[in-house]
């Protein structure tokens, strides 16, 4: 891929890790090691930006509409999210999982924090910079070196940028449908438990969300997310080398699976009636007609 492509990364590197450790920083002072979850979205926006000003600055000309689109798809997703994980998750103390996770160590609470900075923190941090290679390796490779014949037998090597094509646009509305799935998917989810913030029943009996997008897949926010990433991978295959960033989409896709998302969300909810007769008649994951 070119010495370009590993400037991009170095760049990104330093300004993602740079900013997760000022995040947890933070948690120190909140005593929240939760807030990550918010800074997730933020990392590939943040990918975004730092790719487009590199583009900038590397450029005798303006970035090609292909590099902003590139560089604006994660910017958009990952505020987006942001901002809904913010609203969602602020002022309700630190996340269970994390106190869990901190009552299994066995830790003091200072080490398991430090721990949490290397593992948690610096572990997510290159997550981002692996899915999120799509983004920085099509912006970087954006420039092609092509041969302009000048006429008797001689030519001239320039770099041109990669335009929109075929493949961009098909990629472009991936992201789109995908991001529009999550966004709905989660306003959705949030409306029913605002509808069920009352309930005291026992656990077991709880609702169980089957409208909506929801009654097409049971995670359809997951889905949406990785529908989008696959899109922008898709749109990065315009230039060459594109193609090598396909370990972007499906680590997302296997986290959203099989990590930290509908597995381990599912091993609780299972253990209700309702939600294993909606497990029946609902797709897992890619959307279906209900049964």
């Amino acid at each position: 891929m070119g010495m370009i492509a590993l400037v991009y990364l170095a760049h990104i590197a330093v300004i993602i890790f740079g900013s997760i450790s000022v995040v947890w920083l933070i948690s120190l002072l909140m005593r929240d090691a939760s807030i990550i979850d918010i800074f997730w979205g933020f990392g590939f926006a943040l990918v975004g930006v730092v790719c487009l000003y590199l583009a900038s600055e590397r450029a005798t000309v303006s970035p090609s509409a292909y590099v902003w689109l590139m560089g604006l798809m994660p910017i958009l997703w990952g505020l987006r999210l942001t901002l809904y994980l913010a609203k969602r998750n602020l002022g309700h103390g630190e996340d269970g999982r994390y106190i869990a996770m901190r009552k299994r160590s066995g830790m003091t609470e200072m080490a398991w924090r430090m721990r949490a900075l290397l593992t948690i923190y610096w572990g997510q941090g290159l997550l981002i910079l692996i899915v999120s290679a799509p983004v920085w390796i099509a912006i970087a490779m954006s420039r092609v070196q092509r041969d302009v014949p000048l006429g008797d037998g001689a030519q001239l090597t320039e770099a041109l940028p990669t335009q929109i094509g075929l493949l961009a646009i098909i990629g472009a509305l991936m992201w789109l449908v995908g991001v529009l799935f999550e966004a709905v998917g989660d306003a959705q989810l949030a409306a029913f438990l605002k509808r069920n913030a009352d309930y005291d029943g026992p656990y077991e009996d709880k609702p169980v969300l089957d409208t909506g997008l929801w009654a097409w897949t049971r995670h359809p926010n997951y889905f949406g997310n990785a529908l989008l990433w696959w899109g922008i991978f898709v749109a990065a295959c315009q230039v060459p080398w594109g193609w090598v960033s396909i370990f972007g989409p499906i680590i997302m896709t296997l986290l959203l699976l099989r990590v930290s998302g509908r597995d381990l969300l599912e091993r609780k909810l299972k253990k209700r009636p309702a939600y294993r007769d909606y497990v029946e008649r609902t797709s897992s994951f890619i959307p279906k007609p209900p049964k």
